[in-house]
């Protein structure tokens, strides 16, 4: 299940499909809508008529010729249609992250379920794996570990210490961090990690030797005292690929010194970034083996996994509700997009077409939040009551929630 990391992305069908139709919507283009979808289709495994009617779906959300609700009710039907033949798991998810990538992201769960589905009567071990980890299953999680013993598999590192941590040591394997000076960092301290969000979190939260870590954004660098619930603190800071990019182009290194540590996010274990080894900058660990396919961790699972992996470390997370509100970015955590020369609103847009959508269509936000859950909901990590609602939330009633504030409003 591992399609878009084994094949160069310009030969993989099912990510020429996502990322044309992606670029295509966002060009705003249904002659490229349906260019893609037909040229894709079989590689993919979709008929026809499927790739028909996600054509017509697609470009009518596009256009504005069709509602959100008539969308998601096709969209809803097609997986119906789809579900009398045997489809792998990649076309299922293929389709989940296009409906998604319009906004319809309640109808996109009828895709998921037949896709994990798959992936739990599949031959592979790894695979029935990921489905016990993304339905919330922990049995079914530990039944196909334990049937990974005799696989020759270096991400089964990955998966035996998440499944460790998730069972609070009762299944699995721990793997711990090969970063001594990270460990050492960290080791029997407790890590608040913060996102961008509110948070019921306050200074009295915070021990004597706690640690703050929180995502630095482009111009998002410091936290003023006086407005922000930890009183401004952040001795720990971690780096998104785009905020590299932006950090290398204006020279604002320097602006790192201030934090203990940097960790940056490195896609691949080979990726060589000049800057990691230098100063405070290290790379992070990487939870992308725990997900699915073309599904990409955003940087709180991400920070939560990294933290994690050190033994003796403990950690409360707030400031996240996995953008289920209104504000998922708080006057003093919005960015400037210097890309588009524009600054993000308390949703994190700048007013594009479907721009949060394709967004949180490649960082799949139920496998990131499903990431995090597991552990909170097993006690193995602490979360404040913003983050907690929607950890307890029906995965449904969680989209249904993405649907009204990113799908609904199309702008």
């Amino acid at each position: 299940m591992r399609w878009s990391r084994l094949l160069p992305r310009r030969r993989n069908p099912h990510t020429v499909l996502i990322t044309g139709v992606k670029a295509a919507v966002r060009a705003g283009s249904a002659s490229k809508i349906q260019k893609v979808l037909l040229t894709t289709r079989t590689q993919v495994g979709l008929g026809l008529f499927e790739a028909q009617e996600l054509y017509l779906i697609i470009a009518g959300r596009v256009d504005n010729s069709m509602g959100h609700e008539e969308a998601s009710t096709r969209l809803t039907a097609l997986a119906a249609s789809m579900a009398h033949q045997s489809k792998p798991a990649t076309t299922w998810f293929s389709v989940e992250n296009l409906s998604r990538t319009i906004g319809c992201f309640r109808a996109s769960h009828e895709f998921t379920l037949h896709g994990l589905d798959a992936l739990s009567r599949s031959d592979d071990p790894r695979d029935r794996f990921l489905s016990g980890l993304h339905s919330r299953d922990l049995a079914a999680a530990t039944t196909a570990w334990y049937e990974l013993s005799g696989f020759v598999w270096a991400e089964a590192h990955d998966a035996g210490h998440y499944l460790w941590v998730w069972s609070r040591g009762t299944a699995g394997r721990a793997h711990w961090s090969s970063d001594s000076a990270w460990s050492e960092k960290l080791a029997g301290r407790d890590v608040v990690v913060m996102g961008p969000a509110p948070t019921s979190l306050t200074t009295s939260n915070l021990k004597k030797s706690s640690l703050v870590g929180r995502v630095a954004m482009q111009d998002v660098l410091t936290w003023d005292e006086t407005r922000d619930p930890l009183g401004g603190r952040c001795e720990l800071a971690w780096v998104s690929r785009e905020t590299r990019m932006w950090i290398k182009e204006t020279n604002a290194w320097d602006q790192l010194s201030r934090f203990d540590t940097v960790s940056f996010r490195v896609d691949r274990a080979s990726q060589e970034w000049g800057e990691i080894g230098s100063k405070n900058f290290r790379a992070s660990h990487n939870p992308s083996s725990l997900m699915i396919g073309g599904s990409s961790p955003n940087m709180i699972p991400l920070m939560v996994w990294d933290v994690l992996k050190v033994e003796g470390a403990s950690l409360t997370l707030g400031g996240t509700t996995f953008f289920a509100s209104q504000t998922a970015y708080t006057d003093t955590n919005r960015r400037f997009k210097h890309t588009l020369g524009k600054p993000t609103d308390e949703t994190g847009s700048t007013g594009e077409l479907f721009e949060r959508c394709p967004t949180f269509a490649r960082h799949n936000v139920t496998e990131n939040l499903a990431l995090v859950a597991n552990l909170a909901q097993a006690g193995a990590i602490t979360v404040d009551k913003d983050c907690k609602r929607v950890i307890d939330l029906n995965v449904v009633d969680y989209l249904t929630e993405l649907d009204e504030l990113y799908g609904i409003e199309r702008l």
